[in-house]
């Protein structure tokens, strides 16, 4: 077994990472030992965070976030590696994080409230990649990224047979039982004995081949080099680390010499975290479940007077008062719940732990008492409201809070700034909704603009979802815009990876513009970015922008990629007033060159496949509406000369053939003549001019549906048309014809129908009789299947 002797000069705590009942022993062990350092498992480049993490004025959960960018390829192996120096490098990243919990923090605040020295002994991250092999641990796809991971404790045959011994449904249920609320209770070498008994059993059930893979064994050397150098040093040395390694670190193996890491290709920064991140249930590896609910009970025993201090009470106030707030929140979302109940499913918690011996109710014992007294029915999808009422607030929704400090990246900072001057919610993990009256009040805008920062630089925090849609050019006829938006520890991650851009969100946003639109080789790219610096209100760099768009309209030959410039360049020139953007760039200018360009491919798309097609319909129409604003009424005539040029190609697809004359008729309703010449084509001629008539129409109707309304002979002639299709060609039509009737509203389409009805003689009532009442067909198929028997009963075939 693993010593433990209070005159020791080396002495090692096991830990559980993030149990309580270990801190509170921890704390109890610091104060009687009296050490001269403390040692704690973490990465030591992080040494320098150590002040900032005692600090009073830090409030968990936080987290220390490590990064490693593989400049030198270290980590590739022979079959990933890559001569080519422009290929990208592997980019890595996890999360420390300390609740207030966790025994690692409680170490920290006791060496700091001692005035002892505290040390991180363990690989830096960058130095434990390369120890682990690829697809393991850290190194695992997929896998949750954290730098921690007590899945040794229980993850092998060992510990299943100890629950299936001991009854319990869970290894968590197990620790809870014997760790946490008999923990309590214990004297400090009696929960350290049983602390290290559990972990070397685990540790023999644990193959040395998975050790090695994991880089387990590299890390005990590390540290084991770290603990004899301080007890060379010091005469009292406290060591806190996993249970797991407290052998390992005892009897180390020798430590192995690794390539160097450069220093710049690593980093490590504080960061906020959140109790829902560090939830063992949603995939925190080295978690316990319920983070909220064991910090309670951190808090309870460490606000118990030391005197009379009484674990059973200890639990049984933190379960009572959680029944409480669950039944709470459950009457304010409209469940039927009295006191009364909540006075049962206590009652129930504790009759549960007696029957499981049990100091004390716990959470295992809280949850089957809501279960059995919240729940009324079937614990079924719709049943089970309480139970998810009861997750949430053992999870916790809080996030921590960082001391003032220098060692948070600017950009980060500036981030927490923004979101309090907007008033949007960064203290919390829940989604929120925010709607801003973007053209009423200047503010709103503002807020605006930051949502739109971040949503640019990639780091998941907000999402527009309703509101004008200037790049989709969608819903302009919206004055306000609805936000939803959540705050993650992946969220700050991403922020801290963007600190080199900039100090700011707005700088960051402004260089990485700068760097794409540098970078970008279409015109529809370049022009989407010079939309999105609009939308984010960074307009200092619109001249040079615009400038770069303009070498990329010249450059660019591509029909789609120009279209999708002229929608971008045209809601700018559109909206830049309202937006308050107004003059930072000429973009007049720039869509009038964009529209020139257009207009030089524009007859040759006659030749478009079906695919490509909708795309050109989109910008007729929009070339169209732009030459409808004064500023633009002047190109007019080339719109039409080239629409015209279109129209007279031979082949041409139908639906560009339809479009081009709908716009002409628009400016000129002489063209009538020649679109009925045209139809009168499609539906005379071949057989594939026939079938190509529903596009023709499609393409029409796109653009002059008001032909069908209000010229009788034109009904006639589709009329006409559909008479004379087969069945089998109706139906291939079909799918073609109803899109072009899609561009009419329902009262046009009645007026259709009782016009085409009136041209067959029918009454327009009949149009919405229906054939045969749900009644009369459900008695006609009762019907059919007696006959269908006394059929079968005669064995007439």
């Amino acid at each position: 077994m693993i010593p433990f002797g209070w005159e020791d000069p080396v002495l090692y705590y096991p830990v559980r990472h993030h149990s309580p009942a270990c801190a509170w022993h921890l704390q109890r062990v610091i104060r009687r030992y009296r050490p001269d350092c403390i040692l704690i498992e973490g990465p030591e480049d992080a040494g320098p965070l150590l002040p900032l993490l005692a600090d009073p004025l830090t409030q968990a959960p936080v987290a220390l976030y490590c990064s490693y960018r593989d400049d030198t390829r270290l980590l590739e192996t022979p079959e990933e590696g890559n001569d080519d120096p422009a290929a990208p490098v592997g980019t890595y990243a996890c999360y420390y994080p300390f609740l207030d919990q966790s025994p690692e923090l409680a170490a920290i605040r006791a060496a700091a409230a001692l005035g002892v020295p505290a040390q991180f002994i363990d690989l830096p991250y960058a130095e434990n990649l390369l120890a682990t092999r690829a697809g393991r641990a850290l190194r695992q796809e997929g896998r949750p990224e954290n730098y921690l991971n007590d899945h040794y404790l229980w993850q092998n045959a060992f510990w299943q047979r100890v629950c299936e011994k001991t009854g319990m449904r869970s290894f968590e249920e197990f620790w809870e039982k014997y760790y946490e609320t008999a923990g309590f209770a214990m004297s400090d070498e009696a929960f350290v004995r049983q602390m290290n008994a559990w972990c070397v059993l685990a540790r023999q059930a644990t193959p040395q081949e998975e050790m090695e893979a994991d880089g387990c064994l590299a890390r005990e050397a590390r540290m084991a080099v770290r603990i004899a150098a301080a007890a060379a040093r010091y005469q009292r040395v406290l060591v806190v680390a996993g249970g797991f390694h407290l052998w390992g670190l005892m009897h180390p193996r020798p430590e192995q010499t690794r390539p160097a890491v450069p220093a710049d290709s690593q980093a490590v920064y504080p960061v906020r975290f959140s109790f829902e991140a560090a939830d063992a249930l949603s995939g925190y590896a080295s978690g316990m479940p319920a983070p909220a609910f064991y910090t309670a009970v951190w808090q309870a025993a460490q606000a118990a007077p030391a005197d009379a201090f009484d674990p059973a009470a200890l639990w049984d106030q933190t379960v009572l008062g959680f029944l409480v707030k669950c039944g709470r929140r459950l009457r304010r979302e409209g469940e039927v719940l009295s006191a009364f109940d909540e006075m049962c499913a206590m009652q129930q918690a504790r009759g549960l732990a007696a029957l499981r011996d049990k100091k004390a109710p716990g959470l295992y014992e809280m949850q089957d008492a809501v279960l059995s007294s919240f729940v009324k029915g079937e614990a079924n999808l719709s049943g089970c409201q309480p139970l998810r009422v009861l997750r949430q607030l053992t999870t916790g929704n809080g996030v921590g809070q960082l001391a003032p400090n220098s060692l948070v990246p600017p950009l980060v900072q500036d981030f927490q700034a923004q979101c309090r001057r907007y008033r949007i919610r960064s203290d919390k993990t829940s989604l929120q909704e925010l709607t801003l009256e973007i053209f009423a009040k200047p503010a709103h805008r503002g807020a605006s603009r930051f949502l739109y920062q971040t949503e640019f630089l990639g780091c998941g925090f907000a999402r527009r979802t309703k509101g004008p849609d200037l790049r989709r050019n969608k819903d302009k006829n919206l004055i306000r815009e609805s936000w939803e938006y959540r705050w993650t520890a992946s969220v700050e991650a991403a922020l801290v990876e963007r600190s080199v851009a900039g100090s700011t969100v707005r700088e960051a946003c402004a260089r990485e513009l700068r760097q794409r639109m540098a970078r970008a080789g279409r015109a529809g790219e370049g022009a989407d970015l010079l939309l999105q610096g609009f939308l984010m209100g960074i307009g200092e760099d619109a001249g040079s922008f615009a400038r770069r768009l303009e070498e990329l309209l010249l450059g660019d030959g591509d029909f789609s990629s120009l279209c999708q410039a002229c929608r971008a360049l045209a809601s700018l020139e559109e909206w830049q007033v309202q937006y308050g953007e107004a003059g930072r760039c000429d973009a007049a200018g720039l869509l009038g060159r964009c529209f020139d360009r257009i207009l030089q491919l524009l007859p040759a798309m006659g030749a478009a496949d079906d695919r490509g097609a909708p795309e050109v319909q989109r910008c007729c129409l929009l070339l169209y509406q732009i030459t409808q604003r004064d500023a633009f009424a002047g190109m007019r005539p080339r719109l039409l000369a080239a629409l015209e040029e279109l129209a007279g190609q031979n082949p041409v697809q139908p639906a560009l053939h339809g479009t081009a004359l709908g716009l002409l008729y628009g400016a000129d309703p002489g063209w009538k003549a020649r679109i009925d010449t045209a139809l009168r084509g499609y539906l005379q001629g071949t057989r594939g001019m026939m079938l190509a008539s529903a596009a023709f129409l499609q393409g029409l109707f796109y653009t002059a549906k008001d032909l069908l309304l209000v010229d009788p002979g034109f009904l006639k002639q589709v009329d006409g048309l559909l008479c004379a299709l087969s069945d089998q060609d109706f139906d291939a039509l079909l799918p073609e014809l109803r899109l072009a009737f899609s561009y009419f509203v329902p009262m046009e389409t009645d007026r259709i129908a009782r016009q085409a009805a009136a041209l067959h003689r029918g009454a327009a009532g009949t149009l919405r009789q229906a054939g045969i009442s749900p009644a009369e067909y459900s008695r006609n198929e009762q019907v059919d299947a007696w006959a269908a028997a006394r059929l079968a009963e005669e064995a007439i075939p």
